[in-house]
């Protein structure tokens, strides 16, 4: 038998067996880190578990109250979105108070006393109730601050505006949800 009749790999097999050793070695370092997590209790917020899952189970529990005002209704309705993913609960165990407030300052100011650059302060105190009985369960107040430039034009500058409200509205619905859900997740 000659070196031509044997097969020549130039050492592609020894590379192959290296690389599935490591692969091999990093799976069973990697494995109890992994493990370890999942039984640290760890779950996510937002996660799609099922039945179990806060956002889904605990959330559409919360019967979210009347905000008086039109800037109040656009906050109860991004709060509906995000609280109730399959319709309103028949019979609720949670309730959800909120007031909205907001200010306007004006920041920068030119020499004849008009204002360049204002900022939105939204400030919206909420309750978690318990529908059963009255109590209060957890108290926090969510508040955004939204700077925007002040315009000349009539209708830009009412544009302006509402896209500031609307944007501090979304940060306080987004941080309510954030908070309800995690006050909830404590309480299982």
């Amino acid at each position: 038998m000659s070196s031509s009749d044997l097969p020549n790999d130039n050492g592609h097999n020894g590379r192959k067996a290296g690389v599935r050793r490591r692969g091999l070695l990093a799976l069973a370092l990697l494995a109890p880190a992994v493990l370890a997590t999942a039984a640290c209790g760890f779950q996510p917020m937002y996660g799609n578990l099922g039945a179990n899952s806060i956002g889904t189970a605990e959330l559409q529990q919360v019967e979210i109250g009347g905000i008086k005002d039109r800037y109040g209704q656009k906050l109860r309705n991004l709060l509906i979105d995000r609280f109730y993913a399959d319709g309103r609960p028949a019979a609720p165990r949670y309730r959800l108070e909120t007031v909205l407030t907001a200010s306007e300052q004006k920041l920068s100011l030119q020499k004849d006393a008009t204002a360049t650059r204002a900022q939105l302060v939204v400030n919206a105190p909420y309750q978690l109730i318990d529908a059963a009985t009255g109590a209060i369960l957890f108290q926090a107040n969510a508040r955004s601050y939204i700077s925007y430039n002040v315009l000349e034009q009539q209708y830009g500058a009412l544009a302006t505006v509402e896209n500031a409200y609307d944007r501090a509205i979304l940060e306080i619905s987004n941080e309510i949800t954030t908070r309800v859900a995690a006050q909830l997740g404590r309480k299982l």
